[in-house]
């Protein structure tokens, strides 16, 4: 037996080298990265023919023991020897970074021996070697005990060598993209070998270009040639600190790069320099149920919680209270700390909650605690591996940064590059700060080898350690770690030759880490794939739980030498991985039969163990094991220890955590464990996969992912027909008209929710039929037939009250408010919210309230109650931004893109509502895209972007076309259309426009609505028909008396018509209405400037048209502050101030010049208003 490492023959059965101290591993089967050498002499034929037999043996004899010496050299392994052909693995059962290096650098080696021992043969015996590179299985065979590989790349690797001429070496693919930078080769393209149904792509290799070992390498160490980088994030936590303004800072970098190390460093200084409470979390890529998981753990570090023992609700609500600055027993203070426990995964009073609403109170909760710690001292969040966080956890956080915006607080965050995939920090007002780290210079590096080495490396050693790292801060550790272990062994640093010729540096990161691993002892060992396959970070309970299943004894002090060797990080209970890539190649080793038993066991613990604090965590863990092994399984066959019934185990596990995320619309958590579960159901018709579609179909419609949700409906519906599963195919239409109504096929949606109803009905299913009949009551409204809408509600709700559902009677409540706010019954609105928002209180359910909240806002606005409407929307848009809810999300970013656009704001309301627009056009909703176009359209035009406004109202025109006839909506386009005539003082176009279209015809021909009629009087005035105005407007304020807008404007018809004290009464109005727009305001006063011209009153009129001048001047609304420069122009005109009203009428032309409108309807108007005689 010889030494992997050395070569050096060492006793059977030695558990270490005599010679250099190198472990001698038990051969066990494991999966690994190998590369095979297939050789086959040549010429041996003829040999054979003209030499004794004995001689032709001892000739070969020779030769492969030369050729054996050239393979161990090189770190290779002789599997076997079969005639003239040898067979050599490089990478088992010890790994070495560069292995397929080190094999094409034997084969060339072995050729060249070939070459040298012509003369003594006397004959020229030449070889064709193949070479291929790959995952094999390694193990020993039970009938021959013999240590070999098997799998497709030795199969390959045979075929090669027979493509290869005597002489040459021939590799695959993988072969030569792992050495082409350190081996010319020669491309013989896809060629066809023996066995082979596909060509196969082959190199030739040729001349070695560098010396052996020149390869990157990586690790973690102290702080060295970051100077820069923390400058820079020191400099923001400053900056943070000292202006009260948020910052968000990314440190992005591949693994390795120091990024940990870094931000480590900055938070000391946090604490040490600026007294900030640090909050730490990591997010993880699987083995963590709770998506908060990151939040939850840094909020635990700040309550100073202990998964697993006992006090934590004791210790929450003191660390709220202090935060709150409250009393421990107030009802903020409580309802905090139970929402921050929720979060952590604790039981308690949100427990007995709708989970979603309850994790909606759960976001607010910390933004509610990062707030009140942040008013006394800076906070610091810092998040690691956010590349790994579910979108919730991303979307909070940029919430935390754009909502808190005048606290200390620094988001620090940590990412590998590929984040940028799917997430991009969101822009606001916060400050933002992205790092990408490089590797290290050189200078950096080798300070950073000399920390880590107890002893100084040679120059050379240094020069090669430096060279090989690539600046990489992790492969600098782990090379020094090796070089560490090998003091340990040989008594000091080996020198260059030494480490050259051991060929133990390693040079790629796998090979770097199977190496590290091979050398641990079989206990360490053990452990450590024990931590592999429970995950990046776990419990350390479980990690014992596994362990013992196996017999393993002394667990603790063998992961005690573990977290010595920096491997593996033991804090807070849990046990994790200092990086998740030694995972990865530490789980990849294990063969597939001993991963799916380690899951089984893991599996079986998680049932029997007791679900208390973390029931909803463990559920999902145990699902996931579950579910590995019944897939791991289902690969390889019959597992000795894995139960027979594990598919069925797993399928179980999957549908009750599937359920339990879709009761807290966890959506994207219910989509994950469905995607499982139906993977392992295969594409076989059942119950289980038919329930397990329309499952995932609903969570991929509450992510608004419709074409995922109708091919899974699809399916169900088929299936479920073929064996009439009725109870199949009410839950499947009762989504599918849910899709429907988003996409706003509203007739589709209808007619689909109806056989839903139809179908509950006959099961007898009053739950379902309730919530059937909700939903096409929504669709009945959406589609302008609020009568209908009211009726399927109100049925829903008299269903709802016999069953006891006080949850589906406040959304009963809270869709019948919706239904009077559309028919501008604003006042019974405001009564049934206040019946929704009591009922959604009453049970707990902060959800609900949100949403009752959210159409309270809109009925405020309504009122013309716009700063309680502003606080109250921007309160549920964040509370919908942190649940996921992109309608929700919409519809109050409409809200307040229509209150900043009232406020004077128009800028701030483009913005916002083009973002709303978007929102909705990412989710396919046309109702809401026009919605918002009303807003967006009138803030782009008085801002001077006619053309895009004009352009917002086209696209809507296309839009509605997909609404049903007689929805409120379809008139929208048309109206704003005319609306921006209007303003533009187009009076003509605006009439021709209301003309043109049927629905707004007839709207007109019933008196139409408040702002159809102010729209329609103000045309009327601009195109010179002021009695008809006059008419229209007095009736519009009849209907509606307080209408602001509807009082400047009829000011105006009145003046033209010499209603001197009418027109004053009407302008004045205004001025006792607190909800009027600045608009408003500055229409009225124009309106009073003329009327006081007319009536002879000079004073009073300059001092109204100045007024109404300020007024507008102090908003960004360009187009009006030329439409006041106008009637300025024509009252001095009118009190025969001539020369002022030149300059004023200069200005107006300027003004209205830049943005492209001549305003002519509004110059007529005001003409005759300030008492100058109609135009024929």
């Amino acid at each position: 037996m010889t030494c992997p490492s050395c070569s050096a023959d060492v006793p059977t059965r030695a558990r270490f080298c005599p010679s250099c101290g190198h472990p001698l591993l038990s051969l066990t089967d494991e999966r690994r990265v190998v590369t095979m050498l297939f050789g086959d002499l040549v010429g041996y034929t003829a040999l054979s023919e003209t030499r004794d037999p004995e001689q032709v043996k001892n000739l070969v004899d020779r030769s492969f023991e030369r050729l054996a010496v050239d393979i161990t050299r090189h770190g290779g392994r002789v599997d076997k020897i079969v005639g003239d052909a040898v067979v050599a693995l490089f990478g088992a059962p010890v790994a070495h970074e560069d292995d397929a290096e080190r094999a094409v650098r034997a084969a060339l080696a072995m050729q060249r021996t070939l070459a040298e021992m012509t003369d003594d043969l006397g004959a020229p015996i030449r070889m064709r070697i193949g070479i291929n590179t790959g995952e094999v299985l390694v193990g020993a065979l039970r009938a021959g005990g013999d240590y070999t590989a098997m799998g497709d790349v030795v199969n390959i690797a045979s075929r090669l060598q027979t493509i290869a001429q005597p002489g040459q070496v021939v590799v695959g693919a993988d072969t030569w993209a792992a050495t082409r930078s350190v081996i010319c080769y020669e491309s013989l393209g896809g060629v066809l070998a023996r066995g082979r149904e596909e060509p196969v792509e082959a190199w030739l290799a040729g001349e070695v270009m560098t010396p052996p070992g020149r390869r990157p390498a990586r690790n973690r160490g102290p702080l060295v040639g970051r100077q820069a980088e923390m400058s820079m994030l020191c400099n923001a936590l400053s900056a943070a600190v000292t202006y009260k303004r948020p910052y968000l800072a990314l440190v992005s970098g591949e693994a390795g790069m120091g990024k940990s190390r870094l931000v480590k460093e900055v938070l000391e200084h946090a604490r040490d320099d600026h007294d900030a409470l640090v909050l730490e979390g990591r997010s993880v890529p699987y083995g963590e149920a709770n998506v908060w998981w990151p939040l939850a753990e840094a909020l635990a570090m700040a309550c100073g919680i202990v998964f697993g023992e006992d006090g934590a609700r004791e210790r929450c609500t003191t660390a709220v209270a202090a935060a709150l600055r409250a009393p421990h027993d107030s009802s903020e203070v409580e309802r905090t700390a139970d929402a921050l426990l929720y979060l952590m995964g604790f039981e308690g009073a949100l427990s007995e909650v709708d989970p979603a609403r309850a994790r909606d109170e759960a976001g607010r909760a910390v933004r509610a605690f990062i707030e009140g710690s942040a008013e006394v001292r800076p906070v610091v969040v810092s998040i690691a591996d956010v590349q790994w966080a579910d979108r919730l956890v991303l979307d909070l956080i940029d919430d935390i940064v754009d909502r808190l915006h005048r606290l200390p607080i620094v988001v620090l965050l940590t990412a590998r590059p590929e984040v940028g995939e799917t997430w991009q920090p969101r822009p606001g007002r916060h400050n933002l700060v992205v790092l990408n780290l490089d590797p290290l210079q050189d200078a950096a590096a080798g300070e950073m080898l000399s920390a880590l080495l107890e002893a100084e490396p040679s120059e050379d050693v240094r020069d090669l350690l430096i060279e090989r790292s690539g600046g990489n801060p992790f492969f600098i550790e782990e090379l020094a770690a090796l070089l560490s272990e090998a003091a340990a062994v040989g008594g000091q640093l080996p020198s260059l030759a030494d480490l050259r010729g051991a060929a133990t540096l390693p040079a790629t990161l796998r090979g770097l880490v199977a190496a590290r691993l091979d050398v641990l002892p079989a206990n360490e060992r053990s452990i450590l794939e024990d931590a592999a396959v429970l995950g990046r970070r776990g419990p350390v309970v479980a990690l014992e739980a596994l362990a013992e299943t196996r017999g393993a004894t002394a667990v603790s002090s063998t992961l005690d030498s573990l977290v010595a060797r920096d491997i593996l990080a033991v804090d807070n209970g849990s046990v994790g991985f200092g990086s998740d890539l030694v995972r990865e190649v530490t789980y990849g080793i294990l063969t597939k039969a001993e991963r799916a038993r380690r899951h089984a066991s893991l599996a079986s613990w998680l049932t029997t163990r007791s679900a208390s604090e973390r029931s909803d965590e463990l559920l999902e863990e145990l699902a996931r094991h579950a579910s590995l092994a019944a897939e791991l399984t289902a690969e390889v066959g019959h597992v000795r220890g894995v139960p027979d019934d594990i598919r069925e185990q797993a399928v179980a596990a999957l549908e009750l955590a599937a359920t339990r995320a879709d009761e807290r619309e966890s959506h994207l958590a219910s989509v994950r464990l469905y995607d499982q579960q139906l993977r392992l159901l295969g594409t076989e018709p059942g119950s289980h996969r038919r329930h397990s579609l329309v499952g995932r179909a609903r969570a991929h419609t509450a992510l608004r992912h419709h074409d995922l949700a109708r091919a899974d409906l699809e399916q169900a519906l088929v299936e479920a027909r073929e064996v009439e599963d009725e109870l199949v195919v009410a839950r499947a239409l009762t989504v599918l008209g849910d899709v429907e109504q988003n996409e706003g096929d509203l007739g589709a949606s209808m007619a689909t929710l109806e056989q839903a109803v139809t179908l509950w009905r006959q099961l007898g299913d009053r739950r379902g039929e309730a919530a059937a009949l909700r939903r096409q009551g929504m669709t009945s409204l959406f589609a302008g037939d609020p009568d209908a809408a009211e009726d399927a509600i109100g049925e829903a709700l008299v269903a709802f009250q016999a069953i006891g559902a006080r949850k589906g009677i406040a959304w009963a409540n809270q869709n019948l408010a919706w239904i009077a706010f559309t028919r501008g019954d604003i006042a019974l609105a405001d009564e049934r919210l206040d019946a929704a928002i009591a009922l959604f209180g009453d049970i707990g359910d902060w959800g609900g309230l949100g949403w009752a909240r959210g159409l309270q806002a809109y009925v405020r606005f309504a009122q013309g109650g716009a700063p309680e409407a502003e606080r109250i929307a921007t309160r549920v848009l964040d509370e919908a931004g942190e649940r996921g809810d992109p309608f929700g999300v919409a519809m109050m970013t409409v809200l307040l893109g229509s209150i900043r656009l009232w406020q004077g704001h128009a800028e701030e309301a483009v913005v916002l509502a083009g973002r709303a627009q978007e929102r909705f056009a990412e989710i396919g909703d046309v109702w809401g895209q026009c919605r918002a176009v009303g807003p967006l359209s009138r803030a782009l035009l008085v801002t001077g972007r006619r053309a895009e406004a004009e352009a917002a109202v086209f696209v809507a025109q296309r839009l509605v076309e997909r609404l049903p006839e007689g929805s409120d909506e379809r008139i929208v386009p048309s109206l704003l259309a005319a609306e921006l005539a209007v303003h533009c003082g187009e009076g003509d176009s605006a009439l021709e426009l209301l003309g043109a279209s049927s629905d707004l015809r007839s709207a007109v021909g019933a008196g139409g609505d408040r702002e159809l009629a102010h729209v329609l009087g103000t045309a009327l005035l601009q195109a010179g028909r002021f009695d008809d105005a006059a008419a229209v407007l007095g009736r519009g304020l009849s209907r509606h008396p307080g209408r602001p807008a509807m009082h400047g404007v009829n000011a105006l018809a009145l003046a033209t018509l010499g209603r001197v004290d009418e027109a004053r009464d009407s302008a004045t109005a205004v001025e006792g209405i607190e909800w009027a727009t600045y608009l408003d305001r500055v229409i009225a006063l124009i309106g009073l400037a003329c009327t006081e011209t007319r009536a002879g009153e000079t004073a009073r009129a300059l001092e109204a048209i100045e007024r109404a001048a300020s007024i507008a001047d102090a908003t960004d609304d360009i187009l009006t502050g030329g439409i006041v420069a106008l009637a300025r122009s024509r009252v001095l005109e009118a009190v025969g101030a001539d020369a002022g009203a030149d300059v004023a009428l200069a200005d107006a032309d300027a003004r209205l010049a830049r943005i492209g409108i001549d305003a002519a309807g509004w110059d007529d108007l005001f003409r005759v208003a300030a008492g100058a005689p109609a135009v024929a």
